[in-house]
């Protein structure tokens, strides 16, 4: 597990990290010319990358989208793929919860700037249960817009180890909670409850909130709580229901129990490669990452999301839009900012990024040009403590911005 706390390093860095990469203006190329290039690219950054590395695993894949066309490519993942091949997106998951929140804002059911221990408007229910189990560090002063914005403070249960300075009565002292928790039961079903739980046990927190940012995880699990709480459904549920399905996404799904470890067909395998040895981790517990990134998609959907949200084409109205979504929160450099679950990222635009064992993304949108990018990998590369921030940085982020060049 601890290359999960490894990539969520790097994963932080490049979701906040500046952009000054110069754009080429050049013809407007056509359809095939721009199929072919990006085809030769995909192919290019793979081998240059199997040249470091013989043995990875992996592929590459893109789902390129701009204001009159689109294209799909892939490199080192078989023959026969198209848009519809279904990967874990991971951490992308984030905007759609951010969007049900908003979506529930927009129906006058939740006030992002209210406190979580607030009740809900219309009810004598509060936003989060007043149990122990939520007794957070700084409970009564958390807003909901801080858990979007990963300004809350709150401690990262699912990517960082319990701290030793916690009491030795409490058995996951200085361990990794979700590995102490699988050591027993690979099958063990986690919850929200469970999880914002030992945050309260353990008296957790990186800050107050609203004096730093800090990427949570279980800050987003507080949030899929606050969803399930204010619709009356599931976090699953609500989302099919009022995202999924009315955007028409038919190949979007969250699985959030722990037996439900299959990936839909087609799909690309999930490997993590050390030297010597390459492991399928397809099959997954995604009960652990619920709200936050039990995501899996596809490029087509995915990239049909961002955009038709991004573009007001979606669930959100404007407003919802341009001053919340994408409102940069006070401070922010004009560069690169994260905002409600969604960051950007100079010259190539609003999106974000995901890691989920065996897979990495990125999808990225720039309404000012019309723009729309989806870019994954499936393999992480452990054989360095640098080897997967090289992989986002070339087989995928570097794969976007190649990309915005070529259909420009």
């Amino acid at each position: 597990m601890k290359i999960l706390k490894l990539f969520f390093l790097i994963l932080t860095l490049c979701a906040i990290a500046s952009c000054t990469k110069t754009e080429i203006i050049s013809p407007s190329p056509t359809n095939q010319q721009v199929q072919s290039e990006l085809q030769s690219m995909a192919d290019k950054l793979l081998s240059d990358y199997k040249v470091k590395c013989p043995e990875y695993p992996g592929g590459l894949a893109l789902k390129v989208i701009s204001k009159n066309d689109s294209w799909f490519v892939s490199s080192g993942l078989g023959t026969g793929i198209n848009g519809q091949i279904h990967f874990r997106a991971a951490s992308n998951t984030k905007l759609f919860t951010s969007t049900a929140i908003l979506l529930l804002a927009q129906q006058g059911k939740v006030n992002i700037d209210a406190v979580i221990s607030d009740n809900i408007p219309g009810t004598s229910m509060t936003y989060v249960p007043l149990t122990a189990n939520y007794q957070v560090p700084f409970r009564d002063q958390i807003t909901i817009r801080q858990l979007l914005q990963h300004r809350a403070g709150i401690f990262d249960v699912t990517n960082e180890y319990i701290p030793n300075t916690v009491p030795t009565s409490i058995p996951y002292s200085g361990k990794y909670y979700v590995s102490y928790v699988l050591d027993s039961d690979s099958l063990h079903n986690f919850t929200f409850d469970e999880l914002v739980g030992v945050n309260a046990e353990c008296h957790l927190s990186y800050f107050k909130p609203g004096e730093s940012y800090h990427y949570s995880n279980t800050g987003y699990s507080i949030l899929g709580k606050i969803i399930e709480r204010v619709s009356g459904q599931s976090y699953q549920k609500f989302v099919m229901e009022k995202i999924v399905l009315p955007m028409k996404l038919a190949n979007t799904s969250f699985p959030y129990l722990s037996s439900d470890r299959i990936i839909p067909s087609p799909f690309a395998k999930g490997y993590i490669y050390s030297p010597g040895l390459t492991r399928d981790v397809t099959k997954s517990n995604m009960s652990l990452n619920v709200a936050e990134g039990n995501l899996i998609t596809t490029p087509d959907d995915l990239s049909k999301f961002l955009r038709a949200i991004i573009e007001g084409n979606g669930v959100l109205l404007p407003f919802w839009i341009n001053q919340v979504l994408l409102l940069p929160p006070a401070g922010s450099s004009p560069a690169g900012w994260y905002g409600c679950g969604i960051f950007y990222s100079m010259n190539l635009g609003y999106g974000h990024n995901g890691a989920h064992e065996g897979y990495l993304s990125r999808m990225a949108t720039d309404p000012n040009v019309g723009f729309t990018v989806v870019a994954f990998t499936n393999a992480w590369n452990i054989s360095t403590e640098s080897a997967m921030g090289d992989q986002l940085n070339f087989l995928v982020d570097e794969a976007c911005y190649r990309a915005k060049i070529i259909v420009q």
